[in-house]
């Protein structure tokens, strides 16, 4: 193994007023989705939803279709980290896209995929000093979905000379196939299982393949977790790490666009401020733990290590 590998800084993504002089618009949005959303369950049953939420926003969007067809699913993020540019039949249509896809929410997860990259990586490279020179590190990211941001750093430094072992586990088994296909791509296949599972319930295919892990990645899971399950879940990731071993996760902060979210995208999630995020962690056994925030204040990223 290498040693010289070295994380790089990243940018981030930071434009907020545009956004910010379109709260009160979007807050209307939401009011009315909300408002559409009662009447159809009134006249046509409890799961009678309209296909539209808003025109301007899932309707002339495609991307923002796309994200809310996959909300709270992999192909939602997958819409939202690899967006270029607007979509569409023409400049206006082109334009209202690129628009949805640059809310502060939409930059946010895009620096909060960056930050975990970096944090991945820096976990990887102290690992790496810890271990044999020909033992490879071995990484479970729980929730994986496509599992992305993993196969890009261990792809990475795969070529810089640094060999990992990956267990992506996650209950969508679309996400496992593009993961795999992802894999491929970044010729890192063989380095690359996955498994179709329950993420909470991650411990007993763990017993079952024998997969020690040096670093658990668990970052999206926890904004749909209650507190209970959220401590259980990171007490059985803590059992499962060695001394020294290192957890990632991440959280959702309250923000002015969540009710945008809930309604108009069908995005809900539960929104968690910093403290209450370091708490679970320090009731499920982490201690210390360093929380990185981008710069929007809507995502942070924690980084524990077992002691």
């Amino acid at each position: 193994m290498s040693n010289n590998a070295q994380v790089k800084e990243v940018s981030f993504e930071h434009v907020v007023w545009p956004y910010r002089m379109m709260l009160p618009f979007l807050f209307i949005i939401g009011w009315y989705v909300y408002t559409k959303k009662f009447l159809y369950r009134c006249l046509g049953g409890r799961n009678c939803a309209p296909r539209t939420n808003f025109w301007l926003v899932d309707w002339i969007s495609i991307n923002s279709r796309r994200v809310r067809d996959g909300a709270a699913r992999w192909l939602a993020l997958d819409a939202v980290y690899n967006f270029t540019k607007g979509e569409g039949c023409n400049w206006i249509a082109c334009a209202i896209d690129e628009y949805w896809m640059h809310i502060r929410n939409a930059q946010a997860v895009r620096n909060r995929l960056k930050i975990v990259k970096r944090e991945i990586e820096s976990a990887i490279l102290e690992v790496v000093k810890m271990k044999a020179s020909n033992e490879p590190v071995r990484l479970l990211s729980l929730a994986a979905g496509s599992g992305q941001g993993v196969i890009e750093v261990v792809a990475g430094l795969y070529r810089a000379g640094i060999r990992c072992e990956v267990l992506l586990i996650d209950q969508d088994d679309s996400a496992l196939v593009h993961a795999r296909k992802l894999a491929e791509q970044h010729s890192v296949s063989n380095m690359v299982v996955t498994c179709e599972s329950n993420a909470v319930l991650f411990y007993r295919n763990l017993r079952k393949i024998d997969f020690k892990p040096d670093i658990v990645e668990m970052c999206g899971l926890m904004d749909y977790l209650e507190d209970d399950l959220a401590i259980t879940v990171i007490k059985m990731i803590r059992r499962c790490l060695p001394p020294e071993g290192f957890f990632l996760t991440c959280h959702i902060h309250p923000n002015k666009e969540s009710y945008f979210l809930w309604h108009v995208v069908n995005w809900g999630m539960l929104y968690r401020e910093r403290k209450e995020l370091r708490g679970l962690l320090v009731k499920g056994g982490f201690v210390s733990a360093k929380l990185y925030t981008e710069p929007h204040g809507i995502h942070s990223v924690a980084v524990a290590r077992k002691v």
